[in-house]
Parts: C-alpha cells; sequence; structure tokens
C-alpha cells in the first residue's frame, strides 16, 4: 500500500516567498501599522472607549519600533546603492538616484537612533529634533525619487514616439520591432506612474509631520495603508515573477 505525502488545497508557495523577504513583511506591518492608526482616529470621532482607541493606537506604535528595530543596518544598503549609482551615464538620473540614496540613508540612521531611544535602551534629550531631520530626510528622498520619476516618464515618451514613427516605416520587421517597442515602453511607463502616485501619496506622511500639509491622523492613516499595499503589490510581484 503506497501512501501519499499530504498537500494543502491551495498553493502557499507565492506567499511563502513574499513573507520570506524583509521588505516583504515590512509591507503588511506598515499596512497594519496605518491602518490601525486610522482606526484609532476613527473609533475617537466615533466616541467608541479611551481603551478601544489605546489598543489600536498601541498596535500603531509597537508596529512602529519593530519596522525600526528591522530597518537597522539599511543605511549601510544605501550608501551602498549611492556608490553604485555614480556609475550612471544619465547624469540627471545619476543626480536623482544619488540624492534618494543619500536621503534615504540619512533618514534611516536617525530611524536607527528614534529606535534606541523608543525601545528604553538609551533615552536622547534631543530626541524630537532628531524626529524631525528624519522626517526632512524622508521626504527628501521621496521627493527626489519622484522628480527622478518624472524625468524617466519624459525618456520613455521619447522612445514612445520614436517608437511610433517606426510604424509608418514601409519595412514589415521594423513595424514589427515598432509594436514590440511601445509594448514595452506601455509596460514601463504603468510601472512608473504607479510609483509616482505611491511616491505622491507618501510624501504627504512625512509633510504632514513636519506641518507643511495640514492632514488629520485619519487621513494619513489612509494614505499609508493605500501606499502600503500598493508596494506590497509591487513586491509580490517581483517575489512571484508575475
Amino acid at each position: 500500500m503506497s501512501s501519499q505525502a499530504l498537500t494543502l488545497p491551495i498553493n502557499v508557495q507565492p506567499w511563502l516567498k513574499y513573507t520570506a523577504t524583509t521588505v516583504g513583511r515590512d509591507k503588511i506591518y506598515r499596512a497594519v501599522q496605518y491602518f490601525s492608526r486610522f482606526l484609532a482616529w476613527y473609533l475617537l470621532r466615533q466616541g467608541y472607549t479611551k481603551e478601544t482607541v489605546a489598543r489600536f493606537n498601541n498596535l500603531k506604535k509597537t508596529l512602529g519600533l519593530s519596522r525600526k528595530l528591522m530597518r537597522f543596518g539599511k543605511p549601510v544598503e544605501h550608501i551602498e546603492n549611492a556608490v553604485k549609482a555614480t556609475s550612471v551615464k544619465d547624469e540627471f538620473v545619476r543626480f536623482a538616484t544619488v540624492g534618494k540614496q543619500i536621503a534615504y540613508a540619512g533618514y534611516l540612521t536617525l530611524d536607527g537612533i528614534i529606535f534606541i531611544d523608543g525601545s528604553g535602551a538609551y533615552k536622547f534629550k534631543n530626541i524630537k529634533k532628531y524626529q524631525e531631520l528624519a522626517s526632512r530626510f524622508w521626504l527628501a528622498g521621496i521627493v527626489f525619487g519622484f522628480i527622478g520619476g518624472l524625468y524617466k516618464t519624459r525618456q520613455v515618451q521619447i522612445r514612445k514616439e520614436s517608437a511610433l514613427r517606426g510604424l509608418s516605416n514601409q519595412s514589415e520587421s521594423e513595424k514589427s520591432h515598432a509594436r514590440t517597442e511601445l509594448k514595452a515602453i506601455a509596460k514601463e511607463q504603468y510601472s512608473i506612474n504607479k510609483q509616482l502616485v505611491q511616491d505622491g501619496l507618501d510624501m504627504l506622511i512625512p509633510a504632514s509631520g513636519l506641518g507643511y500639509v495640514n492632514l488629520d491622523d485619519g487621513i494619513v492613516g489612509l494614505i499609508g495603508t493605500v501606499t502600503s499595499i500598493m508596494g506590497a503589490q509591487a513586491q509580490w510581484a517581483k517575489v512571484n515573477k508575475a
């Protein structure tokens, strides 16, 4: 009598691949963190008890601190990326990429200090200044990414115009090449547009914390939830080659 291995009724491999990555887990934690922020704001205005609101505020704070621990050491990765980006030939792309990576390195370095303070391991007297500076670096990193995306959009548009001219060519092989190029361009532009939307929304979070825009916790919570889901989708597609 042969024995058969038990199998789950659904394929969990994509999920396992996703959660095996630090970025994948971080996006999940981030989504819950920001949705908890929204719920705390919403429940407070609906007249729920302070204890109920406190549960979600505590969840938000705990996840925020956990994410800071997960990112400990990440500045080194961003510094390495900045060094690599110095070899990029396009001057504007090089400028935007190096700026973004340095800004994120600064942000995450300060984020580590904030984690140490929040964990109680060591209390810094001027922690609020560190928090404000971290938000400035975070915002700068997003802005660099955003302007880099705008530049890429223009470059893609130039390629698209060139490919469209190729469709008017008499050669069938060149027309076929142009159609293939247009499909690739459309896919690339979709990815760029999605990242632009994500960056455009994300920059409102540190901008709000710095007082540049006036957004309440509910709006910030929803923005963070949406961009976390967008980031999770991108990471899922990356690890599962979707």
